[in-house]
């Protein structure tokens, strides 16, 4: 009994931590990456040591055109005392498709291939950030910001699988003038340029909203020290993730409650439209209750999943709280 009551309180307290640092971060998303003492051989294979430890993050968004329903993204992070270490695979149905044809780096065309393009903020109290991309051969293009003359030392390598393409990268911390180190914080995003769809589809881990240098809306790469087994990073998104829900669902409880109390104040044709909007704001807080059930795990794809639709009936419940309250405005008069 002690001892379920010690795992209980250490968990309760491990949420607590987790939600303070998701209040302090809002939206902010954070990546923990972690030290190595054996560097990867950077071919694009990704089957180094360190990538066998390091926890992959991803829940790609929509940046800037493309479909809501992204092609999913994952990528892992590593640092030694010389360089970081970068590993991205980018999920694609349709590897034949993939355009590779910028052979020659320090060309911005390579943006015009599939590619990734990662973006580094070492200090977050100066603006000066820097811009890294590359296509699944390894062709690298790279600038200070919007100026393309700066140069980092970095290597780049890729290849392409049955269903996926992958990218490894090691750049130096020399060449951005800093370097990580445990309890560093850096500003960090990981964005995708796919064509292997047929039309361009912009995406990243980090919602800049509508274009990709937006380093105000970068998120957090948070240097780590040796593996722990333990996703902290995730933890705390996980609990951003639980905190919205927990809003969404008192706002839907109160908008449910004006309806119950005023549904009698709408014309009948109006409360026949409203019907489907009172079922879908009522099942919603059962989504969270639904995937726990079904047995899968609470990662952020899920708490992803959970939001959105808590935040779709939302939106859509505050527009039937508005007709009643407008209704009862006119009852007034």
């Amino acid at each position: 009994m002690m001892r379920t009551l010690t795992v209980v309180t250490c968990a309760v307290g491990i949420l607590a931590g987790a939600m303070a640092a998701a209040q302090e971060l809002g939206a902010t998303r954070v990546y923990e990456a972690q030290l190595v003492e054996q560097r990867p051989a950077i071919d694009g294979r990704l089957d180094d040591v360190c990538w066998q430890t390091a926890l992959p993050t991803g829940g790609f968004v929509r940046i800037m055109r493309g479909p809501e329903e992204v092609q999913q993204t994952l990528f892992q992070v590593a640092y030694d005392d010389a360089s970081l270490f970068i590993a991205v695979t980018c999920l694609e149905p349709n590897p034949s498709g993939i355009r590779a044809e910028v052979r020659a780096d320090d060309l911005s065309a390579v943006m015009g291939d599939d590619a990734v393009e990662m973006f580094l903020h070492p200090r977050l109290d100066e603006p000066a950030y820097y811009q890294l991309a590359a296509n699944s051969l390894g062709t690298r293009y790279d600038g200070r910001a919007f100026d393309p003359t700066w140069n980092a030392d970095w290597q780049a390598a890729g290849s392409v699988g049955e269903d996926a393409w992958y990218l490894e990268c090691a750049i130096s911390f020399a060449s951005l003038g800093a370097f990580g180190a445990p309890g560093a914080t850096w500003g960090l995003n990981v964005n995708r340029d796919r064509q292997a769809g047929g039309d361009t589809e912009w995406s990243g881990w980090s919602d800049t909203q509508g274009g990709f240098h937006v380093p105000e809306r970068f998120g957090r790469l948070v240097f780590g020290g040796t593996a722990t087994g333990v996703n902290r990073s995730l933890i705390i998104e996980c609990a951003r993730y639980a905190a919205r829900s927990i809003a969404l669902e008192d706002r839907l409880t109160g908008d449910l409650a004006k309806w119950r109390t005023g549904m009698e104040l709408l014309e009948p044709d109006k409360r026949t439209a409203a019907a489907p909007v009172i079922g879908r704001a009522e099942a919603a807080p059962g989504a969270l209750r639904t995937l726990s059930e079904a047995g899968e795990p609470l990662d952020l794809r899920g708490w992803t999943r959970v939001v959105a639709q808590l935040e779709a009936a939302a939106e859509e419940m505050g527009e039937v709280a508005w007709q009643i309250k407008f209704a009862e405005l006119l009852a007034d008069d």
